[in-house]
Parts: C-alpha cells; sequence; structure tokens
C-alpha cells in the first residue's frame, strides 16, 4: 500500500478522533477521517507510516445508520469536533467502548466493567469557553478562528453551535471589535516581526451566573492609547461583559497565558453556580466547560468518593476548588492541591464563601507536594 494508491475498504472501527479505522491482515492501520463502522468506501491513501497510514474518502458505496449531516458549516475543515456526523447515541456508545478497549488494551483489564456513558442535558450550546488563536497574513492583518486538524492554519470563525449563544455572539463581536481598532494578528511563522500582536481571545461565560470574562493575549504591553481605545469600546459595545484582562506572552511554546496580567477595565473575576455552589474564578483558571453534565459529574466523584465516610481526602490537580466543595460535603477533611497559582489562589477563597472550613489548600506540583 502507497501513497497516492486508490482502494476500497470496509470500515471496521473508529477512534476517539472520529475516524474511520481500516486494519488489514498484515497488522497495517488504516485511519479514514469521516467514516463511519459498516460503510464501504473507495479512498485514496494521503500518508503512509510503516505500521499505519491516512487515507481521504472519494466515494462511500454505502452509509452507516448512524450517519447523520453535521448542523456546523466547519465541520470536517475545523479540528474542534470530530464526531458531527453521528448521532449523539452511536457518540455516546463509541466513547463507553472507548473506555472499554482502552482497560483492555492498556490497562491489561480482561473483562473491564464500564458503565455507559452519561448524556449530557445539552447536546449543544452548552460550552461555556472559547479560546481562538488570532493570526495576520500578507492580505488579512486581523482574522481568528479554531485550528484546522493537525495544523496551526485557522478556520475563521463564523458560527459554532456548541459555545453558549451569548458567548458566540459576544466572541464574534470582541474580534470585529480588535480588527477595527487596529490591532494585529500574530505569525507564528515569523515571530521576529515587530507587527505581531495579539496570539488568542479567551471568552468565558456562566451558564447559570450572567458573568462573562474575556482574556486577550498579546506579545507586548499595550500602550496607554490602546488600553483606553480597549476598555472604551469593552463599556460602549459589551456592557455586560465583567471585565477585560490583557496577558502579555512572548514565547514561543504553544500555552497560551505568559505571566504579566493586567485588568484593562472592569473586574478580573467572574462566577459560576453549580448545585447552589457558588464559585469565583479568573481568566486564565480551569472550569468545567459543560457546567450541567459538571453537576452530574461531580456528583458521581463524590458519592464514589464518600462511599466508605472518609476522614480524609486527598484532591490533586484541584483548579479553583470547585469539585473540592462537592467532597467537602462527606469527608471530615479535604487537602487540596492546585499548581496553577492563579487557580490555586480561589480555592480557600471558594470554600470560605460557600461555607466550609474543612478544605486546605495548598498551591505547588502535585508530584512534589504528596511526598509531605
Amino acid at each position: 500500500m502507497q501513497q497516492g494508491e486508490i482502494h476500497s475498504f470496509t470500515i471496521s472501527g473508529i477512534n476517539n478522533e472520529g475516524e474511520g479505522i481500516v486494519r488489514t491482515d498484515g497488522g497495517f492501520v488504516l485511519f479514514v477521517p469521516g467514516a463511519l463502522p459498516g460503510e464501504e468506501v473507495t479512498c485514496r491513501i494521503v500518508r503512509q507510516k510503516k505500521n499505519y497510514g491516512l487515507a481521504k474518502v472519494i466515494k462511500h458505496a454505502n452509509d452507516s445508520p448512524d450517519r447523520i449531516t453535521a448542523p456546523c458549516p466547519h465541520f470536517g475543515q475545523c479540528g474542534g469536533c470530530q464526531l458531527q456526523h453521528m448521532t449523539y447515541e452511536a457518540q455516546l456508545t463509541m466513547k463507553t467502548r472507548t473506555v472499554r478497549d482502552a482497560l483492555k488494551r492498556i490497562g491489561g483489564v480482561a473483562e473491564p466493567v464500564v458503565e455507559q456513558c452519561v448524556p449530557s442535558p445539552s447536546e449543544w450550546a452548552y460550552r461555556n469557553k472559547a479560546s481562538v488563536p488570532v493570526q495576520r497574513n500578507r492580505t488579512d492583518k486581523f482574522f481568528a478562528g479554531f485550528y484546522k486538524p493537525r495544523s496551526h492554519d485557522i478556520i475563521r470563525l463564523k458560527e459554532c453551535k456548541v459555545l453558549l449563544p451569548d458567548l458566540e455572539k459576544k466572541l464574534l463581536g470582541i474580534i470585529d471589535m480588535l480588527r477595527e481598532i487596529g490591532f494585529s494578528g500574530y505569525d507564528e511563522k515569523h515571530q521576529d516581526n515587530i507587527t505581531n500582536f495579539i496570539r488568542h481571545i479567551v471568552l468565558r461565560q456562566g451558564k447559570f451566573s450572567e458573568d462573562s470574562l474575556c482574556g486577550v493575549v498579546g506579545t507586548k504591553k499595550l500602550t496607554e492609547n490602546e488600553r483606553k481605545k480597549l476598555a472604551a469600546k469593552i463599556r460602549d459595545d459589551f456592557p455586560s461583559l465583567k471585565g477585560l484582562i490583557y496577558n502579555i506572552n512572548n514565547s514561543t511554546g504553544n500555552f497560551i497565558w505568559g505571566d504579566k496580567f493586567e485588568t484593562v477595565c472592569g473586574t478580573p473575576e467572574m462566577n459560576e453556580t453549580l448545585c447552589g455552589l457558588n464559585f469565583s474564578f479568573e481568566i486564565s483558571s480551569f472550569f468545567q466547560i459543560n457546567p450541567e453534565q459538571t453537576v452530574k459529574l461531580y456528583n458521581a466523584a463524590a458519592k464514589l468518593a464518600c462511599e466508605n465516610s472518609p476522614k480524609r481526602i486527598l484532591e490533586l490537580y484541584s483548579g479553583v476548588g470547585s469539585l473540592t466543595a462537592f467532597l467537602a460535603t462527606c469527608a471530615e477533611s479535604v487537602t487540596a492541591v492546585e499548581s496553577w497559582e492563579p487557580a490555586a489562589r480561589y480555592i480557600a477563597k471558594n470554600a470560605s464563601k460557600n461555607g466550609f472550613n474543612n478544605i486546605e489548600a495548598h498551591s505547588g506540583r502535585a508530584e512534589e507536594l504528596i511526598k509531605n
């Protein structure tokens, strides 16, 4: 099997990237994006390695009963969602099977017992956070969107079916606003170019609160004039936004955030409520992205952790202490550890505001702190 050749296959499985799988008798594995199990496809080999390859579908002989038309116009180009061509029921079945297969193949468990994947109350319009890279090229100095699969090329954002509607509306407006002000995007292929400026836009929106917060990541410090322009436009065009935070990141890596944060206007933190518990956090802190499903997840995790009425619980990678609070309802004490300092400082604050006095917060790397 060589690159460029055309072959016909029957898809036997699917991986968690939404790629159909073909396994040959010789142990070669072929990944076919967009193909579903049971489909007979004619495809061209576009990449070939020693033990695996990648193929592009040319023609379908039949369609899987699980196939649907993806509702998003970016599907197939954007790397953000890989399973929109499957019914939601088929997605849940696939995720359950993925966990079971991993436990058998990687974990060595002969017959793992895996419960069925729990569906989200909202199949669409659930996501409370968007992080979009911003770029520039020879013809356009500012455009934003999501990366194509396996690349840093951007699909320009027109809409996103998984974002909370108000978040989507604000995000598109903020992209337009930054372009109109005259800011320039980032060209990672020419990182020494002095015109490089805005690298990322991060927007967060409460599902159970009305709070929203925006972060803009750039390569250099804002001038006083730029800061005033930004603050004025946010106040005029986005009065419901709690705050705009500017972050400086001039590193060459892929991590979004740098170490320097500046509040351009408003407040640097927002709030969200889960099961009657209220949590504060800032723009860069981890917080689960599907609030409705988070409630199910945390209640399930707390139930399992508290089955034998533990006196003490050690929770690693605690974020801002959201799951910590659920665990604290059933244990005498919870020791929570988080390495990202901006998030770690909220653990004690969130414990106090929700009336918990049995939570001990630590900031630092889990693999170092657990030694003590």
